[in-house]
């Protein structure tokens, strides 16, 4: 979120009064164009209010060198290996941790005392493994194996400042980020002009972007861009945001509708609706696109929305706008307010080893925490799943929750994820699924605790709503210099089911680094306990088949089942059309525990393509028939 420097955010807490008779209620909208225009042009626009260098990495390392000694105040030996006593299942199996490596470093500014702004990051791969991330300050492109491809600085390449979102549209195979742009020294001046909308001109990003910018005053509210969120549909991009007066102090919430055909193409100018989501009295709250969980929808596109006034709450509405931007037709539409029955409260201050606190954004004075945004959603099956900030016993907590009955008959469940010895923020929420009426997916939290450095964790969340034990992404070194949040970073690769990429901040002992990015597969877990086979559905009267282990595959899966008496078993996969495509067993079995492997391959011995198979086993109790995936 973004800082007027030098001037406080202020807190707005009061009640919830929120302007909403029906559910079918449709909210102001404006009609508008957005420009294209280069980086260049606009930069040298900005240079005539203030000479602008691009030096900041040279201050970077100055500032560094003269900062203030971190306090040295660790009288006991830190425990990183704390249990994670929350109520998290271990009957769901956690993320499994693969590529990992260092990402974009420090943020270019600089708030004395404090230290360095937050990092903000946000991360998108392509169905062919190219990774763009993009954090305050610099943008960034490296392949899947975490080989660096291009790097520069967010100021130099757009004039973008903070702020910045990233995602990828898997249906025409490009990328689309945003950031607030404008003019800064990163010292004491900063001064935000709007918002730059960028998309790639083909699926690779070195081909270069297609520039649109939109400046404030375009609004005609006399206020500022802050906190936009990224959505993407069939045919449009929605941008959602805060504006916010001279103050910092939050007065509105908008969506911006985008056409994104023409701004893949480089159109000189795009379509642009602007929705005004209209609020009363001091109630506020970041409006969050709920983009597609396995590809893009459309022509409709959802958002959620929370009460983030500072006060506890366990309601959230739902918006929706309804038809493309090209069609003129499109309008807003709001349902709710729902309840979850589980109540999320404002995050307090968190604090590192030594009991150095680490400041959020609008904390930096040292004030109280009042974070309870609202940070991510996605939209598959009918179901929106998000993930928010929250408290529970004085600590930092994850809510996520699912909204069904969308749209007209919402009905919500939502839970916390705590730990008792750490603080747990800005969560992302990803859909990790790999079937249909599959809902499972995977969480990325940033944790702190004063025995235990910031650093990156994942859980994973199975279809009936249950949620694994953690897997650590990567384990702070060291306390952090400056400031935490206001969110990390969480995609999926959308060709490769169960795959989603994470980054996120964490206490470094290596300057600049800030950030770390991994890889993290979703996987079924199945334990050997005969209390957990029965509540298995792949139930064979008495004989059950216990995994196949890995789905998605690339080389092999291995199937393994149980028989409890001697019998022919027959084991087959079939591809889509029922073909058949191996027959892997079919013979007289003892009892006990058998384990085949198929190796991919048809029965000509040939690889198979990628896509979605079927592994038949037949004994003389009856016939299971299990989907698996090959990537």
């Amino acid at each position: 979120m973004k800082i007027i420097f030098y001037k406080n955010i202020v807190c707005i807490l009061g009640l919830l009064l929120f302007f909403l008779t029906n559910s079918n209620a449709q909210n102001s909208s404006l009609q508008t164009t957005i420009q294209k225009a280069e980086p260049g042009q606009i930069k040298s626009q900005l240079q005539k209010r203030i000479d602008q260098h691009n030096r900041f990495r040279n201050n970077m390392h100055f500032r560094h060198s003269q900062s203030k000694q971190k306090e040295n105040a660790l009288s006991v030996p830190l425990n990183n290996n704390s249990a994670n006593e929350n109520k998290n299942n271990s009957k769901v199996c956690p993320p499994q941790l693969e590529t990992n490596f260092a990402g974009n470093p420090l943020t270019p500014f600089y708030l004395p005392p404090i230290g360095y702004y937050a990092s903000e990051s946000s991360i998108a791969i392509s169905n062919a493994g190219k990774i763009v991330s993009i954090s305050n300050g610099w943008i960034c492109y490296y392949d899947e194996n975490g080989r660096l491809i291009f790097s520069d600085s967010l100021y130099h390449f757009c004039s973008g400042l903070i702020d910045v979102r990233v995602v990828y549209d898997p249906k025409k195979d490009r990328f689309v980020f945003v950031s607030s742009y404008g003019f800064t020294d990163f010292n004491a001046v900063f001064d935000s002009e709007g918002l730059v909308v960028a998309f790639s001109k083909s699926n690779n990003p070195m081909d270069g972007w297609n520039f649109y910018y939109y400046p404030d005053s375009e609004v005609g509210d006399n206020n500022s861009i802050d906190y936009p969120q990224l959505g993407i549909s069939d045919n449009d991009v929605f941008v959602t945001e805060f504006r916010t007066d001279a103050d910092g102090n939050i007065v509105n919430s908008i969506i911006l509708q985008l056409d994104k055909h023409a701004g893949y193409s480089g159109a000189s100018s795009i379509k642009m609706q602007t929705f005004s989501v209209q609020l009363s009295g001091d109630y506020y709250a970041s409006v969050v696109p709920a983009s597609g969980g396995s590809t893009t929808y459309g022509p409709n596109m959802y958002f959620v929305m929370a009460d983030e006034t500072g006060s506890s709450d366990d309601l959230y509405y739902v918006f929706e706008v309804t038809n493309t931007i090209a069609s003129g037709k499109a309008v807003l539409k709001t349902y709710g307010p729902v309840h979850s029955g589980e109540t999320y409260f404002p995050a307090p201050i968190s604090y590192q080893p030594g009991h150095i606190p680490l400041l959020e954004q609008g904390t930096e004075d040292g004030g109280a925490g009042y974070d309870d945004f609202l940070q991510n959603a996605f939209f598959e099956n009918g179901i929106i799943q998000f993930s928010q900030n929250s408290a529970e016993k004085g600590n930092a907590t994850v809510c996520i929750g699912k909204i069904t009955g969308v749209p007209g008959h919402l009905s919500c469940k939502a839970q916390t994820i705590s730990d008792p010895h750490l603080d747990l923020l800005f969560p992302q929420i990803i859909y990790s699924g790999n079937a249909h009426n599959d809902n499972s997916a995977i969480v990325g939290i940033e944790y702190t605790g004063e025995k235990k450095y910031p650093g990156l964790e994942a859980v994973s969340v199975d279809n009936h709503f249950s949620v694994s034990q953690p897997t650590t992404v990567k384990q702070g070194e060291d306390t952090i210099n400056g400031l935490w949040g206001d969110y990390s970073a969480l995609c999926r690769r959308y060709n490769h089911p169960g795959e989603c990429w994470i980054e996120g901040q964490y206490g470094s002992k290596i300057f600049p680094n800030i950030n770390w990015i991994a890889k993290l597969e979703s996987r079924q877990c199945y334990l050997a306990s005969e209390d957990v086979l029965q509540e298995e559905k792949n139930i064979i009267s008495h004989d059950k088949i216990i995994s196949v282990f890995p789905n998605p595959l690339s080389h092999s899966t291995t199937i393994s089942f149980s028989l409890e008496q001697p019998q022919k078993v027959s084991v087959s996969i079939f591809d889509l059309s029922g073909r058949l495509v191996s027959k892997i067993a079919d013979a007289n079995m003892e009892d006990g525990l058998h384990q085949l492997i198929w190796d991919a391959k048809d029965t000509r011995g040939n690889s198979v393509l990628k896509g979605i198979y079927f592994i038949k086993v037949e004994t003389q109790h009856g016939t299971e028939i299990r989907k698996i995936i090959v990537m």
